[in-house]
């Protein structure tokens, strides 16, 4: 994502800027928020010369909004320390703002979530596409680990760009749109059911081998088990099998499918990938 691609630099000035001042916006900024641990760390080793430049967008309404440095904004602070010096942009719409974040942090892993969603009010086609496709069936993007919240936005993306690599690279909104709709069709939006294990399994064999399955049935026989027992079996079989847990809960699925089925039955699963 770059800033110059998406034709939307505009004029900044450097300057020092009042801390007590600055503001985050989730939308464009880090989900997790300000690690404290990560924010004293930086304090317990402050170094000015090393503390770098903020960079802060001045919007309409004269706020000043971080864009990039919140961690060490937060450690300034602690410190007593009133101003940083920043870069501060005027005039970027909120997707801007977003495309900026996502840049200055390529290289500094933000989590896979808070760029997923700062990419998508950017306007990316594909985070867009992902993160739309995961709320249509009722859950919210988010960190927090009660049912009905999802986190494994990175298994997602997997999903829509190669079906966890068994498909070939493309745009593959629909296998994900089945994916979720068998989870939430079997476990409800449940914060188990969102493991990245569980997300990133199902959606492997539903590529692997599509309108194989019933998915209506399958639904019902997966709502007979819990998904963090059928986790516990999968690292069980991948611990002596090898291979990636994708594949192994993946196989886990296949035995649970051919259940009490006599015909229309999946081939065994070999993969290890």
């Amino acid at each position: 994502m770059s800033v110059s691609k998406l034709n939307h630099t505009k004029p900044s000035v450097y300057q020092l800027v009042p801390l007590d001042a600055l503001t985050i916006d989730p939308r464009t900024q880090r989900q997790e928020g300000v690690n404290a641990a990560r924010a004293a760390k930086i304090a317990e080793e402050w170094n000015p010369a090393a503390a770098g430049t903020l960079a802060v967008s001045r919007r309409h309404d004269g706020s000043l909004v971080c864009i990039d440095g919140a961690h060490r904004s937060a450690a300034a602070r602690s410190l007593g320390i009133p101003e940083l010096p920043a870069l501060v942009y005027s005039g970027l719409t909120l997707a801007q703002e977003a495309a900026l974040f996502v840049e200055l942090n390529t290289f500094k892993q933000p989590s896979m979530l808070s760029r997923m969603m700062a990419a998508r009010v950017s306007g990316d086609p594909a985070a867009t596409a992902i993160l739309d496709t995961v709320e249509t069936h009722g859950w919210k993007i988010d960190y927090n680990s009660e049912a009905g919240h999802f986190a494994a936005v990175q298994a997602a993306e997997r999903i829509y760009r190669n079906g966890c690599g068994a498909l070939p690279l493309g745009a593959h909104r629909d296998l994900l749109d089945r994916t979720i709709n068998l989870i939430t069709a079997a476990w409800r939006p449940d914060r188990e059911s969102a493991h990245q294990m569980v997300v990133q399994g199902v959606g492997l064999l539903l590529a692997r081998f599509g309108d194989g399955i019933n998915d209506s049935s399958f639904a019902l026989q997966l709502a007979e088990g819990r998904p963090y027992v059928l986790i516990g079996r999968a690292k069980a079989l991948q611990s002596g099998q090898g291979g990636t847990t994708p594949a192994a809960f993946a196989k886990v699925l296949v035995g649970i499918y051919n259940t009490r089925r006599r015909t229309a039955r999946l081939p065994e699963w070999v993969w290890t990938r």
